[in-house]
């Protein structure tokens, strides 16, 4: 720790340098006022976060999976003729994200036997109301343009549940 006592013709200033670089000043005689010193590094570090892009690692199956919403509902998974096994999900949905990676991890296992989509319910509301999707993450299988019965799963899931739900369904890896 280091302290400077300075001598001005108004006050006297003490400065006590910390091992933690706050500087506290205690000015005799007046008012004391306490600053940091680190105030415009961590102004700069406030605004780099807050204007900090999202980079986002995929899987290599992420390019498998189909993002679709209401208008491309019918194409992408009822005119489809392989099974389809869909993804409910929300932006701000904590276990979507993490089955989001279990999904995408076994896109390459069942790829040219199961197509993957993904379908946002926030904007896509006739899908949840249609489906009666209540809790998210959802998934459900989908064969012939209908769905496969028993098929609805809530909740996350890990990777080997993943597949025994896709093989308890009638669909095998690749």
């Amino acid at each position: 720790m280091a302290t400077t006592i300075s001598n001005s013709s108004a006050a006297m200033t003490t400065t006590t340098m910390k091992k933690n670089h706050h500087r506290t000043s205690y000015r005799f005689g007046g008012r004391s006022s306490v600053s940091n010193a680190n105030n415009g590094l961590r102004a700069a570090a406030a605004n780099k976060r807050t204007n900090r892009v999202n980079i986002i690692t995929r899987a290599s199956g992420a390019e498998d999976i189909i993002i679709v919403d209401d208008a491309s509902f019918e194409k992408e998974v009822l005119q489809s003729e392989t099974p389809v096994l869909i993804d409910f999900w929300a932006t701000w949905c904590g276990p979507c994200k993490l089955i989001s990676k279990v999904v995408e991890k076994a896109a390459p296992e069942f790829k040219g036997n199961l197509k993957i989509v993904k379908i946002e319910t926030d904007p896509n509301p006739i899908l949840v109301e249609k489906y009666e999707v209540y809790g998210l993450p959802t998934l459900m299988v989908f064969k012939d343009g209908q769905p496969v019965k028993g098929s609805k799963r809530e909740g996350a899931i890990n990777l080997a549940k993943l597949k025994d739900y896709l093989q308890s369904h009638g669909i095998s890896p690749a």
